[in-house]
């Protein structure tokens, strides 16, 4: 009988068939021209003919692209993982196979050279409910809506609002190893319960930034949170309350204060449209009416 010909990455595809794609060893060994005992072994973790005859590695090659296809799904899923989680992972696939052993210092940093498609990128948590919606049928329904009902407003007269939170000890972005194409950033689902201050950020639609509102949790402004940095920023918008968050009475004295002296039209026929998240003090019948009356949408 003829030997069969094939690769290391054949084999690795015909891993991957089965467990991803649900073929059965059989059919994933015939679709990749190679003996179904060869996949079996494969798949029980044994080593290749030409990694026997080589010192064995922390793990074999079609381990090490199962690790990678891992390490990408993770990232997809908002979950891409740290350096000690994949040594982690790393770790307990050995003692499962009972070939536990220490893993260098430099392994992941090799291992991570070794394989071009991956590398080491700042994570960027956001909550688990805003990585959830932002779906491609999302976005193209906000443009749909944006240019049939508001094209016509100009762009300096156009202006996202959204706020953030500084949190304290909450351990916010960190370093997770992801793909590496730079067009690709790796959101970190998490809560992000904002129980210390506030931001309120805005920015026109040409690229003009509004002043910030600073939301400090407490009673009144205390002098001590002022050090000498803040000379810099003096001329942005603080204000307090109880839990450090926006309430509709801080929305509507930002819109009075900042907002709206900021954002006057040169022509003052021109209309201005606001885009806001659905956050309760964003959509308060206060706000709502006096940005009527202000030709604000």
């Amino acid at each position: 009988m003829p030997q069969q010909s094939y690769t290391e990455n054949d084999v690795i595809e015909a891993i991957l068939d089965v467990t991803d794609n649900h073929l059965s060893q059989h059919q994933a060994a015939q679709k990749h021209g190679m003996p179904q005992t060869t996949l079996s072994d494969r798949l029980r973790g044994l080593p290749s003919k030409s990694e026997v005859t080589q010192p064995a590695p922390l793990l074999y090659k079609s381990q090490e692209a199962r690790l990678v296809t891992w390490i990408l799904r993770q990232e997809t899923l908002g979950y891409a993982p740290s350096h000690s989680q994949v040594r982690a992972t790393v770790a307990t696939l050995l003692r499962q196979q009972g070939r536990e052993r220490p893993i260098g210092v430099h392994w992941l940093a090799r291992f991570i050279k070794r394989h071009p498609e991956i590398d080491t990128k700042v994570g960027k948590r956001q909550e688990a409910s805003r990585f959830n919606s932002f779906t491609p049928m999302a976005v193209n329904w906000y443009f749909d809506i944006r240019e049939s009902e508001y094209g016509w407003i100009k762009p300096e007269n156009t202006v996202n609002v959204d706020e953030g939170g500084i949190m304290a000890g909450f351990g916010l972005d960190s370093l997770v190893i992801g793909s590496s194409d730079p067009r690709r950033k790796a959101f970190l689902k998490g809560s992000q319960s904002r129980t210390w201050t506030s931001f309120i950020e805005a920015v026109t639609a040409d690229g003009r930034l509004l002043k910030p509102g600073i939301i400090f949790k407490g009673k009144e402004l205390q002098k001590q949170w002022f050090i000498d940095e803040f000379n810099k920023i003096a001329d942005w918008y603080y204000i307090t309350s109880d839990n450090g968050w926006t309430d509709n009475h801080i929305a509507v004295e930002w819109l009075k204060e900042v907002y709206l002296p900021q954002t006057q039209p040169a022509d003052e026929s021109d209309a201005r449209l606001i885009i806001l998240d659905g956050h309760g003090s964003h959509v308060s019948v206060g706000v709502y009416l006096f940005s009527i009356r202000n030709t604000a949408d």
